[in-house]
């Protein structure tokens, strides 16, 4: 099948196309029925007579072809009227829209022919149906037709990608086996990883739309500097001038008492317009110091003039100069950073960073496709938030920050609705996995318990003649060492499932622990001790795989509620979180009984000297690491269902009783 990033590199800008669509898409819509019919047996006469159907169907198009071919000999090339690329891809897609429609109708009527015989086939091909269906491929193919009379080729190009990520799906579904435990894990790592990408091309763009929007408000600001720096230019001609006419008055002596006067007004207004402009909502955020400086200098100027000191008033008329002048420099140099900052070598880094984000969305958008269901609705948004992407290229291009924002937004928006429903379809695996894992590991601790009875009898059995060295029953108990690695290692296979389905708080940590005794046993038995103390041991893990067992019943395979939300009102979904709650609780209390012998026990071999062995002091370590264990687990089971602390106390609240709650055992 022709991948949508390489049907995309067909089309061209003008909508020349260097492989028509239509044979990708008639292998690909003929390709589905054929791949569905291959699954029926060939040797039932119901089978053979679909199978002929599907053969008529490629018999029919050979006829056609055929057809054709005679049409195209009794029309020379040479008297054939002239077909543009536009009309020719116009008809492919009504071509295709028509086997689409007749695909639909023979997999509603395959469906039906093979509901007795082929219950399983019948029911992927109803699937297959209800899929093209709900995504509304046919009536796509219809609304891409208008766009290409339209010549829309933009987007068309983003229907067409779209529609071909669906029929791939549609092609996956018909051929797709029931997916196993392992494979729903695979499934599970695939959609993580896929989010992993996903949340950095979100990250990604949420970096460019800031710096677009960034650069559209210095491109106000730039319009906005440019015209105040016209008024302070204005202001430093003006202020030029009248310097002109207070020296033209100066010479003509005491017979100027009417040009000073004129020079007080024209100062007085330069003094208004300086003030105004200072205050101006869009120049006062530069906090303009010389303006405001110029304001002293120019109410002298007019002191001077009524006194007809004409030196004086110049004086200060030249100082107020200097200072619009700085006030110009200063603005010119502003403005030349937010010119810099929003030059065009900029606007192409983002829109060569944007043109890397959009590859990465294109790419996930094509391996999404494993993902199954939830792989085509991501295939979806990403398509989407690719086209804008593309378009907020070419905004970036010219320059043009605020529409290239817009687009930006709107890829994002498509982004995010990618990463919420892939969110969800993550959980949705999750408690379907859940569901089956639970089920798996009642099974296993029920066989453990079988099979760990069956060791701690023989050990018991074989006790007396191992005290003795009997070789005999070193031997058996030797093997009974390797039995006992074994189940360690099925314990930690549960557990590693566990921590990977975000199985409980406490049921990984409870599994680690009986690991651990595991281990503890195999190595003694390894070592031929068949002491009481090992029996004793034996007899704890049963106990503690039954307790476990009886804690799992209890255990949830649905989501847990977030943390700091309330219990639910509903009776059924009140019920199974206070199950999950006494659950979890009944586990953390069995870690902390079995922790509280092991201290006591310690305590019983401690010496009476005040110096501790070093086996005793790696015992009271490993006695603490799994205290800190058991307090951690029971501090995130506190932040699910006590989350209030935090908003109410402060932040060091949750701390203090996080610390306070495993004594209270």
């Amino acid at each position: 099948m022709t991948s949508p990033s390489t049907h995309a590199s067909r089309v061209d800008s003008r909508g020349e196309s260097a492989g028509r669509p239509a044979p990708a898409f008639r292998r690909l819509v003929f390709g589905l029925a054929l791949a569905t019919l291959a699954a029926v047996p060939s040797g039932s006469a119901r089978a053979q007579d679909a199978k002929a159907a599907a053969d008529g169907v490629f018999d029919e198009e050979k006829k056609d072809d055929a057809k054709k071919a005679d049409a195209a000999k009794s029309n020379p090339p040479d008297k054939a009227p002239a077909v543009s690329d536009r009309d020719t891809i116009g008809f492919t897609q009504d071509n295709v829209a028509a086997q689409m429609n007749e695909l639909e109708e023979r997999m509603f009527r395959l469906s039906e022919a093979l509901r007795s015989l082929e219950p399983e086939n019948a029911s992927r091909l109803r699937l297959a149906l209800k899929f093209s269906r709900e995504e509304l491929i046919l009536q796509q193919m219809k609304e891409t037709r208008k766009l290409l009379t339209d010549t829309q080729l933009s987007k068309a190009e983003t229907e067409v990608r779209e529609m071909l990520a669906k029929l791939d799906h549609l092609r996956r579904l018909l051929l797709a086996e029931d997916l196993d435990f392992q494979m729903k894990l695979a499934r599970l790592r695939q959609m993580r990883e896929t989010m992993g990408q996903l949340e950095r091309i979100i990250h990604e763009e949420r970096r460019e739309l800031a710096w677009s929007r960034s650069a559209d408000e210095r491109q106000a600001d730039l319009t906005a500097l440019v015209a105040k720096r016209t008024s302070v230019e204005a202001l430093v001609r003006d202020q030029k001038g009248v310097i002109e006419e207070t020296r033209a008055a100066a010479a003509k002596g005491a017979a100027a008492a009417e040009s000073r006067d004129a020079v007080a007004k024209k100062e007085a207004e330069i003094q208004k317009k300086a003030a105004e402009l200072a205050a101006d909502p869009a120049f006062a955020p530069l906090q303009p110091p010389h303006l405001k400086e110029a304001d002293g200098p120019l109410a002298d100027v007019q002191a001077h003039l009524k006194t007809t000191n004409s030196g004086a008033a110049v004086a200060s008329e030249e100082l107020a100069l200097a200072g619009f002048q700085k006030e110009l420099d200063r603005l010119a140099g502003r403005i030349g950073e937010v010119e810099k900052a929003i030059a065009k070598p900029e606007f192409l880094k983002f829109e060569k960073d944007q043109t890397k984000n959009r590859a990465s969305a294109d790419t996930l958008a094509t391996v999404s496709a494993r993902l199954g269901d939830k792989g085509v609705a991501l295939q979806k948004d990403l398509i989407r938030a690719s086209g804008a992407m593309q378009e907020a290229e070419k905004e970036l291009d010219r320059t043009a920050a605020k529409p290239a924002a817009t687009d930006q937004r709107e890829a994002l928006k498509h982004l995010v609705k990618a990463s919420d429903g892939l969110g969800k379809g993550i959980e949705s695996l999750l408690v379907e996995l859940r569901s089956e894992l639970q089920t798996r590991i009642l099974a296993e601790l029920t066989e453990m318990h079988e099979i760990q009875l069956s060791i701690r009898e023989t050990t018991e059995s074989q006790a007396a003649r191992a005290a003795q060295k009997s070789r005999t029953a070193l031997i058996l108990i030797a093997g009974l060492s390797q039995k006992e690695a074994e189940l360690a290692d099925r314990i930690d296979q549960l557990r590693a499932l566990t921590e990977e389905t975000e199985f409980g708080i406490a049921l990984p940590t409870s599994l680690r622990v009986i690991g651990r005794e595991m281990t503890k046993v195999q190595g003694w038995l390894k070592e031929g001790d068949a002491t009481e103390h090992t029996v004793v041991m034996e007899k704890r893990i049963e106990e503690d795989l039954l307790a476990l067992a009886e804690a799992m019943r209890r255990l949830p395979p649905s989501t847990p509620p977030k943390p700091n939300a309330p219990l639910p009102t509903e009776p059924r979904a009140r019920e199974r979180e206070l199950n999950r709650l006494i659950a979890e609780l009944k586990m953390i209390r069995l870690l902390q009984s079995r922790l509280n012998d092991d201290t006591i026990e310690a305590d019983h071999g401690r010496p009476k000297e005040q110096v501790l062995t070093p086996p005793l002091k790696r015992l009271i370590e490993a006695l603490k690491s799994s205290q800190d264990e058991i307090h951690e687990t029971l501090a995130k089971l506190s932040k699910r269902y006590e989350g209030g602390g935090e908003d109410e106390a402060g932040a060091d609240a949750p701390g203090e009783a996080d610390q306070a709650k495993p004594t209270d055992p």
